[in-house]
């Protein structure tokens, strides 16, 4: 495993509206805050591989985000052309090559914390996904919210053609996405898809052509911050609670307390307000 990486943020403050706007992280992942929206970027060439580093990065970039209250939505992608295609394999034979087991299972055990804090966020999370997102970029994919894929990017989860598994969640997010059957065609084969048919099977929301994907985030991202509040939160945690029993009392408890929220009695009055005007 690559040494340890001394992290730093760099936070650039805005003198007009008093607050930290954009956070540079690294040459290797940007994290930049405006209007509302955080946008980071994996930059790390070729194919923006995950190594120690990186989640070094990843892990401040998820802090950053968790400690503000004014961001409405979360967009993640991949720079150049690939969003992420896993963990670096050559970082992974040299740790098997000088028998360094337990900084490898370490940092397999790393990758799947973080993207489950990172599927804890309480504000809505977009993965836009070009070029290669495979095995640890899918699964980062997977525990965003919402996924929106170039029609001829390459997905998938391909850990079984190296005699492993997908343990940072895969096993388990793909599943309940898109069902047993489905996800065991993909994990013990390796297959993988393109966007346009991961949109068929479940495990994007949205393909479309490269060059009107960007577009199509956009007009996303404005309808999220649109209906940004303390109702995406609660959306948020009833269906982390489906199946389990509890997801019918979490949506009871949330509504009672959205009912008192200014924020809900706000949006009540303005559409009742504009239903009054409409019928005059």
């Amino acid at each position: 495993m690559v040494a340890p990486y001394h992290r730093s943020i760099e936070a650039i403050f805005d003198q007009n509206e008093g607050t930290f706007k954009r956070w540079v992280v690294s040459a290797v992942l940007q994290l930049h805050v405006q209007d509302g929206v955080a946008s980071m970027v994996l930059d790390r060439p070729p194919v923006n591989a995950w190594n120690d580093e990186q989640l070094d990065l990843f892990e401040d970039a998820l802090r950053a985000i968790s400690e503000r209250s004014d961001i409405a939505v979360v967009v993640v992608r991949g720079g150049g052309a690939h969003f992420s295609a896993g963990g670096d394999i050559k970082v992974m034979a040299l740790a098997v090559h000088d028998g360094q087991m337990s900084g490898l299972n370490n940092f397999a055990a790393r990758i799947q914390h973080l993207f489950h804090e990172w599927a804890q966020l309480p504000v809505p999370t977009i993965a836009v996904l070009r070029g290669a997102a495979t095995g640890g970029g899918l699964e980062l994919a997977l525990a965003c919210d919402l996924r929106v894929a170039s029609d001829t990017s390459t997905i998938g989860l391909p850990e079984v053609k190296l005699g492993l598994v997908p343990a940072g969640g895969g096993t388990q997010r793909l599943t309940r996405l898109i069902g047993r059957g489905r996800a065991l065609r993909l994990m013990l084969t390796g297959e993988l898809v393109t966007g346009r048919e991961a949109e068929r099977l479940g495990i994007v929301e949205w393909s479309f052509p490269d060059a009107d994907l960007d577009g199509h985030v956009e007009r996303l991202v404005a309808h999220l911050v649109a209906t940004a509040g303390p109702a995406h939160t609660a959306i948020k945690r009833c269906v982390a609670l489906a199946g389990t029993g509890q997801g019918y009392v979490a949506e009871t408890l949330y509504q009672r307390q959205l009912h008192q929220s200014p924020e809900a009695l706000s949006r009540i009055r303005t559409f009742v307000s504009e239903r009054e005007k409409s019928n005059v």
